[in-house]
Parts: C-alpha cells; structure tokens; sequence
C-alpha cells in the first residue's frame, strides 16, 4: 500500500495513458468521485507518456463519463515527468508498456508504479486497459466498464 496523507493536504494518485485524453482522464474523474464517496484522503492526476499537451478530454471520453454522472471538465493533457512521478503517493499506468516508460523515467519512483490492473487485483499483470481512442461510443463505454471496475477496488485496497 502506497502513504495516505499527511493530514494537511490529500495523497495523490497519478493515472497515466499514452495521450492523456480518454483513459487517464476518465480513471482521474471515476477515481476522484470513488474516493470522495468513500472518504478517503486522495486527490487523483493524470497525465500521457506522449501526451496531447492542453488538449481536452476526447469527446466520446466526457459523454460516457457523463452518463456515470462524473465529469472531468476543464481537463488538459499533461505530459508525465519525473516530478509528478515523484510527488504522487502512488502511480498507475494503464498498461505494462507505460509502466516500463515510468520505470526508465525515474527509477527512484518504480516501487510506486504499477499498472491499474496489476494494483487492483493484486496480481502482475500482462495486459492492460485498451485505448479506445478515435473509436466508438461503445468501445469508450466498455473502457469506463473496466477502468470502473478496478478503481472499486483500488478504493477498497487504499482504505475505503
């Protein structure tokens, strides 16, 4: 388990993708509202290996998070450094490939860095989340499935 907060300010956990406008963006506002329900002390970033800089959330990423009644409005993509690796209290990647480009980006903080799947199951994992970038409604509505699915866990993992 990664360190909760210090009591002034909350933890911080990062998500990050590759572009950091639908699957970062979308674990950042499912897991904000997760934690606020639960009452637990994290604040949830994201950010892209390769990012989009200041663009938006994609379109398709917003409606579905809509539907769920969460939003992540005013987002910008962020290109992932070694200063938000090291400040957040936890990082996870939505696949094993971003978590080997966290790992050369500061090894100092790979014992923090894992992939969602692996954090929330406990268990390595292989795969990751697919990007539903540039595809459908659907495909975008199945990723929010999944992406909701692990982030349950994760809350309950962080004490919630």
């Amino acid at each position: 388990m990664s360190p909760a907060s210090d009591g002034k300010r909350p933890a911080k956990v990062l998500f990050v993708c590759t572009a950091n406008v639908c699957r970062s963006p979308i674990a950042e506002a499912i897991f904000d509202s997760l934690a606020s329900e639960a009452g637990l002390p994290w604040k949830a970033r994201s950010a892209g290996v390769a990012a989009l800089v200041g663009e938006t959330i994609a379109p398709r990423a917003e409606a579905v998070l809509k539907e769920l009644g969460v939003s992540n409005e005013g987002h910008r993509a962020r290109q992932v450094d070694e200063a938000m690796l090291e400040e957040a209290g936890l990082v996870l990647a939505m696949t094993p490939q971003h978590a080997a480009t966290l790992d050369r980006l500061s090894a100092s903080s790979s014992a923090k860095v894992h992939t969602l799947v692996a954090y929330a199951q406990g268990v390595p994992a292989s795969e990751g989340i697919l990007d539903p970038y540039g595809q459908s409604v659907a495909a975008h509505r199945a990723v929010v499935r999944q992406i909701l699915y692990h982030l349950r866990f994760v809350v309950e993992r962080l004490g919630g």
